[in-house]
């Protein structure tokens, strides 16, 4: 579902520590971690920083483990495409009280996604709002364009978060998602990111 009307940011007691994280991670989307600022060497600390420095192999072999822990602390986020009628090769999907059936293979994920911002319209209806890059805009444009009456299955982790009713062609990369409350925009926002996990709350259309 898009959302078009005014909007602004959603303003809570932990948005200050939410709009940091988006402006620390937004724009590579945790392609690059970000800078830390250095701490004051003491101690054994002061010592260890007098030791020659480490070879290639050795900082390979230390570079190795962190990036490998970096990709499984990674959400996995997913759009699937998913329409009322069973087909073939498609899975069906008991949701509330109608049943969708899905294609299994992800036609989105997190790679194509550039920022998550948990947003408000003018009413005060909660949302979140997907920035895709390019890739991913020309990707939502064609299934947008192409699947009028279906719905987009959003999910965290294997979690389903939302499933919006294509109802028009996206052309701007920007994918507005509906959410029940303030809170849940900003944990949705934060288990995107990574700093929390989603909490399971029955996604809206």
């Amino acid at each position: 579902m898009r959302l078009i009307h005014h909007t602004q940011p959603i303003r809570t007691r932990n948005m200050t520590r939410n709009l940091r994280l988006l402006t620390c991670f937004a724009p590579l989307f945790l392609l690059a971690a970000c800078q830390q600022m250095p701490r004051q060497q003491t101690g054994s600390s002061a010592a260890a920083s007098q030791q020659p420095p480490a070879t290639s192999q050795t900082a390979a072999q230390q570079a190795a483990p962190s990036q490998q822990q970096a990709k499984a602390n990674t959400p996995v986020v997913e759009f699937r495409l998913a329409q009322a009628q069973a087909g073939k090769n498609l899975t069906a999907l008991r949701v509330e009280n109608q049943t969708l059936h899905y294609q299994p293979a992800p036609i989105l994920i997190r790679d194509d996604l550039t920022s998550v911002t948990p947003m408000k319209t003018k009413e005060g209806q909660p949302f979140v709002r997907l920035q895709f890059n390019q890739g991913g805009a020309q990707k939502l444009a064609q299934v947008t364009r192409q699947n009028p009456g279906k719905s987009l299955l959003f999910t965290i982790n294997g979690q389903l978060v939302g499933m919006p009713r294509i109802t028009a062609p996206i052309n701007d990369g920007i994918l507005n998602l509906t959410m029940n409350s303030e809170a849940q925009a900003i944990n949705v926002t934060n288990a995107i990111i990574g700093q929390q996990a989603v909490t399971a709350t029955p996604p809206r259309n």
